[in-house]
């Protein structure tokens, strides 16, 4: 059975006499609708019976189309609330909840669509299942409209009775099940209230248990007294701080535990609100005796106060407590925690003079690390006046030494004319100490430039042992000269770091150099190997008499020139072998600068070994 449709069709109109009887008509096709008058009048009840019917929301500007749909809508047993109007239906949905609303899309003034948009921006009725009922708008696109604003079906006059009567009775079941989950919650809820209480009253029990026992195992003394000064509480700490038994106690005035000459002056104290101890507290005199209280806290965070205790055989002695007031209404309840700070005061009178003493030892330390920071501030202008004056000197004296070497060579080579063999003599003598005096200055110009951090670093590909093989060439003649031979060991596989190889160069000519100096012509050996990281090692190998162990750790000192050890290892000869004693300084300042080390080992006898690492790149 089919419901008539009530909605005028576009260019006609009826009067309401019309309207009236076509919904007399559709009434008496289905069934006697209900009258709905309490029912839309009537608001929800705040907690609803678990039997109360489930509430319907209709909304149609059309009286008739609304008693209709009462009418198919009267088997479900529903509480159906009218609502002529988009904003009669949204004032309806603020005071109660809908199991489903029935919403007419064509209305005036506010339109089915934008009532729906309405309903489902508010939190509350979001989740409302909107069901749309339209004579005229059937068209795709206002089907898609309604989904669109979040209609769950949308349904054209006429209809059938029984498939609308389904659709909201799904929803209505749904609703139901809603409603008995959010009942059986609130019974889940209060249940698990009523165990928390449980819980908290045995948490509160034991929680009492618990504090007597805190309180009689409590390292401090602890006193209770109520507004008659009597003690009712103390603890086994007490009786060991008063030396008086808790049953002589229990009963008796709380002022019997303080001296006579203070007893009265402390029980003000004590049983003072937190705001007359702040106003005594103002009052009291800055020359206060030592026995008077101190300081006093307020009652919700009690503080220390200073009082003098007095034990059952008249000795007094120094007390800290703090004390609390719990006001009952009938009664007031004072606690009080106290603790004999005798051994305290004796220690803080030991630490005050151990403090004193402190200060004065730490003045005296203050005072010499100021002469020592002016002595290393001095002692650094020296460094940087050394410095400058080894610059200076170097680039000065460079001039006249080359110009000497320069005309010495020409003379050598018989430019101005032939020489004796004296003469040739003197000149090659004068030009070898020349060269030594440029090495001196040059090396001297290196130290200075290493120590200001004036040396830049042209980084580069370093490849081994291509590079030592360069070297080789360089020394072979003077290698010639002393008799030894030249040898390279390693593993067969090149590698590259990327370092300075000026520096490079001049530490291992300098390291090969020595070698060949000091070897006594046996054979230099040279191992080239891999270091940590992806670096390189390159070990540079003598067969000479060697260092003597105390001469060791002196290797790398400045113009240090050590003798080389006897081959016997029980004396020293003079090197006799030249050099300036700094080549090995600059050597090891230069390879810090690279990132690496140069370490030195020797045995008396077996010759030594110098061993330069470098990093895979300068850092």
């Amino acid at each position: 059975m089919r419901l008539p449709d009530l909605t005028p069709r576009a260019g006609t109109t009826t009067t309401t006499g019309e309207r009236a009887a076509a919904a007399a008509a559709a009434a008496a096709t289905l069934a006697e609708p209900t009258t709905g008058a309490e029912r839309r009048d009537a608001p929800r009840p705040a907690s609803l019976p678990a039997e109360a019917p489930a509430s319907l929301l209709i909304v149609d500007d059309r009286p008739e189309n609304l008693l209709a749909l009462e009418a198919i809508l009267e088997p479900l047993h529903l509480r159906v609330v009218r609502a002529n109007s988009g904003d009669e239906a949204l004032k309806w949905i603020l005071k109660e909840d809908f199991a489903a609303i029935l919403l007419d899309v064509q209305m005036p003034g506010l339109n089915g669509f934008d009532t729906a948009r309405i309903i489902k921006s508010r939190e509350r009725s979001r989740a409302i299942p909107i069901i749309f009922l339209t004579a005229i708008s059937k068209d795709e696109e206002y089907v898609f409209k309604g989904y669109e604003v979040g209609a769950v079906d949308y349904m054209f006059k006429p209809f059938n009775p029984d498939v609308l009567r389904s659709k909201v009775s799904v929803f209505v079941d749904l609703y139901r099940k809603q409603e008995q989950l959010r009942r059986q919650e609130q019974q889940l809820r209060e249940s698990e209230r009523r165990e928390l209480e449980l819980r908290h009253r045995e948490q509160l029990v034991e929680s009492q248990l618990r504090m007597a026992e805190v309180v009689g195992s409590a390292m401090d003394a602890i006193i209770a007294f109520d507004s008659d000064q009597r003690v009712t509480l103390f603890n086994a700490a007490a009786e060991q701080v008063f030396r008086r038994p808790r049953d002589e106690v229990i009963g008796r005035p709380v002022g019997e535990l303080f001296p006579e000459p203070f007893r009265g002056e402390y029980l003000r104290a004590i049983c003072a609100t937190p705001a007359q101890r702040r106003a005594e507290d103002a009052d009291a005199p800055a020359d206060a005796p030592a026995d008077a209280p101190a300081d006093g806290g307020d009652g919700a965070a009690p503080q220390p106060r200073a009082f003098v205790g007095v034990r059952a055989d008249g000795e007094r002695f120094p007390i800290e407590a703090s004390i609390s007031c719990l006001d009952l209404g009938t009664t007031t309840v004072y606690t009080m925690i106290a603790r004999d700070v005798s051994e305290r005061q004796r220690a803080e009178e030991a630490l005050r003079t151990q403090a004193v003493s402190l200060a004065n030892t730490t003045a005296e330390l203050r005072a010499a690390n100021e002469e020592l920071q002016h002595r290393q501030e001095q002692l650094e202008e020296a460094m940087r006046a050394r410095n400058r004056f080894y610059a200076s000197m170097s680039h000065e004296l460079r001039t006249p030494i080359n110009a000497i070497i320069g005309y010495n060579t020409l003379l050598l080579d018989h430019i101005y004319g032939p020489l004796n063999e004296k003469q040739a003599q003197g000149l090659q003598r004068t030009h070898k100490a020349a060269k030594h005096l440029l090495e001196l200055v040059n090396d001297v110009l290196d130290l200075s430039k290493v120590e200001a951090g004036k040396i830049e670093l042209s980084l580069q590909p370093v490849s081994f042992p291509s590079l030592v093989e360069d070297l080789f060439v360089t020394v072979r003649p003077m290698a010639d000269e002393h008799g030894s031979t030249l040898s390279i060991e390693h593993d067969g596989e090149s590698r590259t770091i990327v370092s300075d190889p000026r520096r490079v160069r001049q530490i291992l000519l300098n390291l090969l150099s020595n070698a060949i100096k000091f070897g006594r012509g046996r054979p230099i050996l040279v191992r080239v190997g891999g270091g940590p990281d992806g670096g390189v090692t390159v070990a540079v190998v003598d067969a000479g008499d060697g260092i003597a162990p105390a001469d060791l750790p002196r290797v790398f000192d400045e113009f240090v020139q050590l003798q080389p050890a006897a081959a016997s290892g029980s004396a020293t000869v003079p090197a006799q072998l030249g050099g300036t004693g700094l080549g090995l300084p600059i050597s090891k300042r230069l390879a810090a600068l690279l990132g690496g080390t140069l370490e030195a080992e020797s045995e008396v006898g077996s010759g030594s070994t110098f061993t330069l690492t470098l990093p895979k790149a300068v850092g």
